[in-house]
């Protein structure tokens, strides 16, 4: 299959795929600001399990003693291994033939717009696969073409269920909350900057008897979204994210469950922060000399276009990637169910 680069040459293509996925992170609200997207140049890192906030104290030494060395047993890493994901969109003979006879820029336009899609779909996947992570302390991906399960270590008592769920008015979601908080800061040191949740479960906190609003005569009202932020926020609570997400194959995290995290920042950085980072390698396609991406371009999506030589003159957009979300240090995050 030959290449097609008369009407986009790949770097142009690669562009505009990336633009897509950055923009598409940005406008549905992408769990990439707790994981951000970081750029690697392998298909293996190694991560260094960080330390949780509270501080090793120091020790007293006698005159002319040396000081006792900090974390004399060393800290842990593990390897991951970088899987490869991607999409391929058909561009039929018959619609070659339809927008050639609608000019060049017509068949641009519809490289372009397959172009995009697939790098849609490919950080769909990636933020499907964060979810995996938040949810479950784990990375495992069960597929028609791949398998893996990579456990990231959270402590079991991040994972609980509310003793009493919040489909009934009169169970204190307060309480809870500052029970789950407690627990987060007791293993880390430090507060969580962000409750997660649905919009399904923010109406059952709404419904909580603690926040109902009472009237003149006697009756009481639920509480408005504003009105149960200002209650949180007033107990010393994290803020609340909602976040519904969800892809063809259905939401991202299970509607029935408050997920706390540390506070979001930039869907892209750097490196890793302290709870992880979605990782992008450099694939193979990347570093191939038709694509003429510059090195420092290579690690990311990569999108390219080839048409068959003989008859039929199908096409196809073909998008590339290596990554995966990796959690540095899963009991960052903590996962109560309520309904």
């Amino acid at each position: 299959m030959a290449f097609w680069d008369d009407l986009i040459d790949p770097v142009e293509l690669t562009a505009e795929a990336r633009e897509a996925a950055d923009d598409a992170e940005a406008r549905k609200g992408s769990l990439a600001r707790y994981l951000p997207s970081v750029e690697v140049d392998d298909i293996v890192i190694e991560v260094f399990e960080s330390e949780n906030g509270l501080i090793e104290e120091a020790q007293y030494r006698a005159f002319n003693a040396e000081p006792e060395l900090a974390g004399a047993e060393g800290g842990s890493s593990f390897t991951i291994k970088l899987p490869a994901l991607g999409q391929k969109r058909f561009i039929t003979e018959y619609m070659q033939l339809r927008n050639r006879n609608a000019g060049d820029d017509s068949m641009r336009a519809s490289i372009v717009k397959h172009a995009r899609a697939v790098a849609v779909a490919i950080v769909s996947r990636m933020e499907r696969q964060r979810a995996v992570a938040l949810v479950t302390g784990k990375s495992t991906i069960t597929g028609r073409r791949f398998n893996s399960d990579d456990d990231f270590g959270r402590d079991p008592s991040h994972n609980v269920t509310a003793s009493a769920l919040w489909s009934t008015s009169t169970v204190s979601r307060l309480a809870d909350l500052e029970a789950w908080v407690d627990a987060y800061v007791a293993t880390n040191g430090v507060e969580p900057g962000s409750l997660l949740m649905s919009k399904r479960v923010l109406r059952a906190l709404a419904s909580g008897e603690e926040f109902a609003t009472v009237l003149a005569n006697g009756s009481s009202r639920r509480a408005t979204e504003d009105e149960v932020r200002s209650v949180v926020a007033g107990a010393g609570l994290p803020e609340i994210d909602v976040y519904d997400r969800r892809t063809a194959a259905g939401l991202l995290i299970p509607d029935d469950r408050v997920i706390l995290l540390p506070e979001p920042g930039e869907t892209r950085a750097e490196e890793a922060n302290e709870l992880g980072a979605s990782f992008w390698g450099r694939t193979l396609t990347s570093m191939a000399p038709e694509y003429g991406i510059a090195e420092v371009e290579q690690p990311g999506i990569v999108v390219g276009a080839h048409r068959n030589d003989s008859v039929p003159h199908n096409a196809y957009v073909d998008s590339d990637a290596i990554g995966l979300p990796v959690l540095a240090n899963a009991n960052l995050s903590f996962v109560a169910k309520v309904l």
